[in-house]
This record gives structure tokens, sequence and C-alpha cells, in this order.
């Protein structure tokens, strides 16, 4: 798992976590659990009203993008979550030098190359040198 904080959005990376989609309360178990273990870890708050969209790849896992609304005054033990799920995204490596492209198949947008993960045998040789994308390239 990974964390990342953008602007007032947390990102969250699960690679190879399969989330339980067809089971929507064993799903909100399992974000719960989740949500938990990060308040406890890295010391977060959630408190309050917050939409989680969560983009899915069969070949990745899971991230997901968690945006506080707003805080709650009253009841500090209190979270409300909008969960919304997009299953079959397509994942992309950004990657800003050719160098470290071992494959043909790539797209090039704005100086950047793409490469979509399902392409890539072994993506931790790869990971350190670039940025998943998960949204449109």
């Amino acid at each position: 798992m990974k964390i990342e904080c953008i602007d007032d959005k947390i990102i969250v990376y699960l690679y190879n976590d399969t989330l339980p989609f067809d089971d929507i309360n064993l799903l909100n178990k399992k974000i719960k659990e989740l949500f938990i273990k990060i308040i406890k870890t890295y010391h977060l708050n959630f408190f309050g009203y917050s939409v989680v969209n969560i983009y899915h790849n069969d070949y990745y896992g899971s991230i997901l993008e968690i945006e506080k609304i707003y805080n709650s005054d009253f009841n500090i033990d209190i979270m409300d979550l909008k969960v919304i799920i997009h299953k079959n995204v397509d994942f992309f490596l950004e990657i800003d030098d050719d160098l470290y492209v071992d494959s043909s198949d790539f797209t090039i947008n704005n100086d950047k190359y793409y490469i979509n993960l399902s392409k890539i045998n072994n993506i931790y040789k790869y990971i350190e040198y670039g940025k998943i994308v998960y949204k449109n390239v």
C-alpha cells in the first residue's frame, strides 16, 4: 500500500489487493478496515463527509482517491463516505524519459511517455522511474 497526499486528496494505491466488488457488505467492511489502518498508521483525519472514487484494474489492483468535502465539527467520531466504483479502468505508467521504455507499445502525450500497465511484465522494474496514471491520458 502506498499513500500520497495531493492538494485536498489522499490517493491510496493497492497493488494486487482485490476488493470484493460483488459483495457490498464485504466491500464496506474492507474499506472500513482500510480507513482504520490509515488513520492509525498515518494519523490522517477522515471524520466528516468524504467522496471515495475507487479505480479498479484487474492487472494492477485498485486505487482509492479520497476527497474530503467537509469536516464534522460536532461528531468527531463519525465518518460519512460516498463510494463510487470505476471498474476496468486502464492504468498507465507515466515516464519522462524514453530510456526506461522497454516496449514499443507506448503513447506520447505532452512530452511524457505512457505505457499500459498490462503490457509490462515486471512493474517493480519501472515504478521508481514514473508514476501511475489512472484517469484519461
